[in-house]
């Protein structure tokens, strides 16, 4: 089998992930999505069955994942302008090349500023193509046609991406189960004369492109002195995702920092304690296995 360029240089700032992805699924393509941002990279393996296979990497965050997580981030990151997608078809070595046509219904357009302002990442502005070498091999990135973490979607996958139906009730559960949650790392830090709250806000600003519902200039969600305001509903995969990797960065600076080693063991404790006590509900809402490798328990 060998992969043949089909699309190259799609801008991200007129082409939509989504409806490319499904036009693509329509056609029962099989072959490789490569998406590339600034200190981001994702692929997207589809095969002619109807499965799709997805691994992102993130540089900024050091995060290489894999699965249904990592494909609703990627929706999330690739609306951003200036991205670079390529899409290769996995063809075999004796079959003839025939052009396949551009599927018109996956571009969009975008306001003016926002193209003016799109530079393709790692191009300098040139249109030379993207393609996957030996260095995004040795990053920790997958060649196209290597085994990644499998699962299937129906059409309606990006709805992950966006609100979750959660009832009124389970949603305000959810919200007071993470306002427990700050609130003992607020007050176990507050013991070592620690400031928390613009700690998590940092956190949080640092985190926003992949989970922008957490942007403090968003004014959607807020912590401070023991409350949470929440200002509309989100997906509670990505919501605990998200604090956990808003706490993680903090856990990782005070674990880093021998004055603090103390502080930390006493706050992952606590952290431990309040897994065991609220199993039920954590795992309820996506939060002990994330919460669990942070703290390392």
């Amino acid at each position: 089998m060998k992969n043949r360029p089909i699309h190259e240089n799609l801008n991200t700032s007129f082409v939509n992930l989504s409806s490319l992805i499904k036009h693509l699924r329509r056609r029962q393509f099989a072959g490789n999505i490569r998406v590339e941002l600034n200190g981001y990279e994702a692929d997207v393996r589809l095969t002619a069955d109807d499965k799709m296979r997805v691994r992102e990497h993130d540089r900024a965050a050091g995060r290489i994942s894999e699965g249904e997580e990592a494909l609703e981030r990627l929706l999330i990151r690739a609306r951003e302008p200036g991205g670079i997608i390529n899409v290769y078809q996995e063809i075999a070595e004796t079959e003839t090349d025939v052009p396949i046509e551009k599927p018109e219904q996956f571009f969009e357009a975008k306001p003016a500023a926002a193209v003016l302002s799109a530079k393709p990442p790692h191009t300098n502005g040139s249109s030379k193509s993207i393609k996957i070498d030996a260095d995004d091999i040795e990053n920790g990135m997958p060649k196209p046609n290597s085994p990644l973490l499998p699962f299937q979607l129906g059409n309606n996958f990006e709805s992950k991406a966006r609100l979750t139906n959660l009832a009124p009730q389970e949603w305000q559960m959810l919200v007071n189960l993470t306002a427990e949650l700050l609130t003992a790392i607020d007050k176990s830090l507050a013991e070592a004369n620690l400031e928390f709250s613009p700690a998590f806000e940092k956190a949080c600003s640092e985190i926003s492109k992949d989970y922008p519902f957490l942007n403090p200039a968003a004014d959607k969600f807020a912590y401070k002195d023991g409350k949470i305001v929440v200002r509309e509903q989100f997906n509670p995969k990505l919501f605990a995702a998200g604090i956990n990797e808003a706490l993680r960065r903090i856990l990782d600076k005070l674990g880093k920092n021998p004055k603090f080693l103390n502080i930390y063991f006493t706050t992952t404790q606590k952290i431990i304690e309040l897994i065991e006590k609220r199993k039920l509900f954590y795992d309820k809402f996506f939060i002990t296995p994330q919460l669990e490798r942070t703290v390392g328990a």
